[in-house]
């Protein structure tokens, strides 16, 4: 897509969306229904039909990976607008964004989500504030059952709690990302780690954080006793 059709598709989603908040009352405004919206509506279900056909999960990622930039300057104008209307297309690019693991561009549009209160996609059963924390808490959790590196991913995971914050959803999904905290910071920061597990413990008996809780509490004390 050339820089110049990027920017029209980004400026006539904005003026769109200004445009069906001018002519719908506070309590009746509806998402955009100009043409841009309804040709980005029309590829969306045309793209989670190929989804649909395909049942590896893999295939599915690298599917969704192509497709997501076909849809980046209309949710940009979108989201300039700051209309806050229900939009099909601006919650599915944030769960596939979450989906490929472009947590970056998925917290910009679920800061705009969360406080305009939008909804799930259909046939989602999560909301999307739960949905936003677990797939970041998730795949932190895994990369470091992995042993990967995961410092990088310490600021992602407290925006995202930052961002939930006061959101309803149920007490294992925070746990788990006090948990990954929690993990992340024993080597580096115990009395910071020794803060995050016991949230998790507090919020999920069953978390499964004793061991390291402990060692971390030994560190932190270790640490504090050395600094005296």
């Amino acid at each position: 897509m050339s820089i110049a059709r990027r920017h029209f598709l980004r400026v006539t989603a904005e003026l769109e969306a200004k445009k069906a908040q001018a002519s719908a009352s506070a309590e009746l405004a509806a998402p955009a229904t100009g043409s841009l919206a309804d040709q980005m509506q029309a590829k969306l279900a045309e793209h989670i039909r190929a989804l649909k056909a395909v049942q590896s999960v893999a295939a599915k990622v690298a599917m969704k990976r192509e497709f997501l930039p076909d849809y980046a300057a209309y949710v940009d104008g979108v989201l300039a607008a700051g209309v806050g209307a229900q939009d099909p297309v601006v919650v599915t690019v944030l769960i596939w964004l979450l989906d490929i693991g472009d947590y970056d561009r998925a917290l910009d549009i679920a800061s705009y989500a969360i406080e305009h209160k939008l909804a799930s996609p259909d046939n989602f059963s999560r909301s999307l504030p739960c949905a936003v924390l677990e797939e970041i808490a998730d795949a932190t959790l895994d990369r470091l059952k992995a042993k990967e590196g995961c410092a990088d991913m310490a600021p992602t995971l407290e925006l995202a709690m930052e961002l939930v914050d006061g959101q309803d959803m149920p007490d294992e999904v925070p746990a788990k990302a006090h948990k990954a905290l929690g993990l992340i910071h024993e080597s580096t920061d115990p009395a910071r780690s020794v803060t995050h597990l016991e949230s998790a413990l507090k919020l999920d008996p069953k978390i499964g954080v004793g061991q390291v809780l402990s060692r971390a509490k030994k560190a932190a004390e270790a640490l504090s006793q050395a600094r005296t």
